[in-house]
């Protein structure tokens, strides 16, 4: 599963926004879910052409069969909108409901720091690990809704759509989207309904996925840290004995005239 999830502005890096999933991630996540999901399938098979877009070409004097074997045209759209002024059915469209700022506690997590490592080892291989903070921590999280419109020329197609799409996200990638920063906390599908095109109608359901997602923002202290003291000790400790690494042990020779002499 691949995303766009990329910002072109310098804020996120000036401001140290390491993660930002209200609107942009969570969204083009379900539309690359739903896109990996259906490329697998025959019939309701998605195609997209060399720039990623959906294949939707003519369909004039095109087989019915198209797009089950081969790769002329996608047999379903997925996208946020349509490319040309034109209709392609059946559609998938997915659209942002809106989302609301939730604190993770009182505090937003407020000055959560943290630690790194630093590791020294001497000339006789004793090794020592020091816990250093590296950054303080905000964080919170958003909630609200994304809806999946199903748009079909016929019922069943309509129907199959909307429940392989709830399926999907209520279990087929919930891990998956969990560990990308997207939790569905809900699926539910609104009232069937029917449009009139022209002199002939297309056939329309809504699925909403409750979400939940989070910012953070990670604020180096690094730099702020000016000297830090540290007590080595080389060798075993315990509550017993202490026992003093072989490595640094010292050996003197005194012959016996020169202990009597020291008296």
């Amino acid at each position: 599963m691949t995303t766009n999830n990329f910002f072109q502005s310098d804020l996120p890096r000036i401001y140290n926004i390491v993660q930002n999933s209200m609107t942009l991630q969570p969204k083009e996540l379900v539309v690359a879910t739903l896109r990996d999901f259906f490329s697998n399938d025959r019939f309701y098979s998605y195609r997209h052409d060399q720039w990623g877009y959906p294949q939707t070409p003519g369909l004039i004097n095109t087989l019915p069969t198209a797009g089950i074997n081969d790769s002329v045209t996608t047999r379903v759209f997925i996208g946020e909108a349509y490319r040309f002024d034109v209709d392609f059915f059946p559609a998938i469209l997915v659209k942002d409901g809106g989302k609301t700022s939730v604190p993770i506690s009182a505090t937003r997590e407020s000055y959560c720091t943290n630690w790194g490592e630093l590791v020294f080892e001497d000339g006789y291989g004793n090794i020592k690990t020091f816990p250093t903070p590296r950054s303080y921590e905000f964080k919170g999280a958003y909630e609200g809704n994304i809806t999946i419109e199903v748009k079909a020329k016929d019922l069943r197609a309509r129907d199959d759509l909307i429940d392989l799409i709830s399926l999907l996200f209520i279990d087929i990638s919930f891990n998956d989207l969990y560990h990308a920063g997207l939790i569905v906390q809900g699926v539910s599908s609104g009232t069937p309904a029917e449009t009139q095109d022209r002199n002939d109608f297309f056939f329309t359901q809504t699925i909403t996925l409750k979400c939940r997602s989070e910012w953070r923002r990670e604020i180096p202290i690094c730099s702020l840290v000016e000297i830090i003291n540290f007590s080595v000790d080389i060798g075993a400790n315990t509550t017993e004995t202490s026992i003093i690494a072989p490595n640094m042990t010292i050996d003197i020779t005194k012959t016996l005239w020169e202990m009597l002499s020291a008296l």
